[in-house]
């Protein structure tokens, strides 16, 4: 097998740098899950209508990178569409990914005791309870995979092994998410297959955006899939839009109402604009690798955005005789996502050095 090689040098970042991303990681955090265990949840922009925000849409886009980055690691194992040198990387960046979206939800579920009272409790007709077990045993494979190919430059049978389980759970971990909204039905328009679906378009992604940070030398390999990708995305929004502005039956066109004109507009526009068309703009005009990493990031806050329009419009409409919900993050909440983004960046840049000094 052909053992992909991989440029070593480091650009050397500046202390300034790693001061920054400890302060707004550890402060980050340490202040938004302090004040929310001080002064309980109603600090957050959450209620009893709309009991999903900001933090789980920080969890499906992580866990969505995460489970992506897993399967890229196991494809390089039998193709060189991604390189068998960059498979620790991206085995590590899946954890990273797989961390921080754990700590998200549990900073949304509150107390971390109601974390272990769901994973005690044994109540296994519930999906978070299977989300939440899928979970663990996928971070744990990939762990495991992970120390497995640490000293290993080219494919085995073991790595082979673990990269096939590796993306059996991935997908698991995503459907299992997307699952767990479609089979909602006092939230119509989560309901049906084109959920799951979404969500594993869009873990695709988000990953392939992650993987384009991470690896400028595969970049602009990537970008052609990226944007494929975005154009799935789009192609997915129009047609939740047209079916329920022409099928009411189908998706209630209220709550499709919500994304044009309502509670979710400013989430959606954003989206749309920012997070889809304005990252395709780029990656069609420019070849430039700066600006194919701008359109990266920029794809990756779409990602972000979808999940945050889809919860917030899909609770907005209650169920039984309620008044119309609405959500607008506060700002503990956005504090909680930029310092968990920030510990993100911090793990890759100082364990993940130790990872990236293994690849050859």
């Amino acid at each position: 097998m052909t053992t992909n090689v991989v440029n070593k040098t480091e650009v050397r970042v500046p202390l300034v740098i790693w001061i920054v991303l400890a302060v707004v990681g550890l402060g980050g955090l340490g202040i938004a899950w302090g004040l929310q265990l001080a002064q309980g949840m109603s600090i957050t922009g959450i209620s009893q209508q709309v009991v999903w925000g900001l933090y789980i849409a920080g969890f499906f886009t992580a866990m969505g990178a995460g489970a992506a980055l897993l399967v890229f690691a196991a494809i390089s194992e039998f193709s060189a569409l991604f390189p068998i040198a960059r498979r620790n990387t991206s085995l590590f960046l899946a954890l990273v990914n797989f961390v921080i979206g754990g700590l998200l939800i549990t900073m949304d579920i509150g107390n971390p005791i109601n974390l272990w009272r769901i994973l005690t409790a044994g109540r296994f007709s519930s999906m978070m309870t299977w989300d939440f077990f899928v979970l663990i045993i996928t971070g744990i494979l990939t762990l495991v995979y992970l120390i497995f190919s640490w000293e290993q430059t080219t494919s085995t049978l073991i790595t082979r092994i673990l990269g096939i389980l590796g993306m059996v759970c991935a997908v698991a971990l995503v459907v299992v998410e997307g699952w767990m909204l479609a089979v909602l039905s006092a939230h119509p328009l989560w309901n049906g297959g084109l959920t799951v679906i979404s969500f594993l378009v869009v873990a695709l992604v988000a990953g392939l955006a992650v993987a384009m940070l991470a690896w400028p030398e595969i970049a602009p390999k990537l970008s052609n899939w990226l944007m494929v990708g975005l154009w799935v995305m789009l192609a997915f929004v129009l047609v939740e839009i047209l079916t329920g502005a022409i099928a009411v039956e189908v998706r209630p066109h209220p709550e499709v109402s919500l994304l044009v004109a309502g509670v979710a507009s400013p989430m959606f526009w954003v989206y749309l604009i920012i997070g889809t068309l304005a990252p395709l703009v780029i990656l069609f005009w420019q070849k430039n690798l700066l600006w194919m990493r701008i359109a990266a990031a920029l794809a990756l806050l779409g990602v972000l955005l979808e999940k945050l329009w889809l919860l917030t419009a899909g609770q907005a409409i209650p169920w039984l005789a309620l008044p119309q919900g609405s959500y607008v993050p506060t700002w503990v909440e956005w504090l909680g996502l930029v310092g968990a983004i920030a510990l993100a960046a911090l793990l890759y840049l100082g364990v993940g050095k130790l990872v990236r000094m293994k690849e050859v």
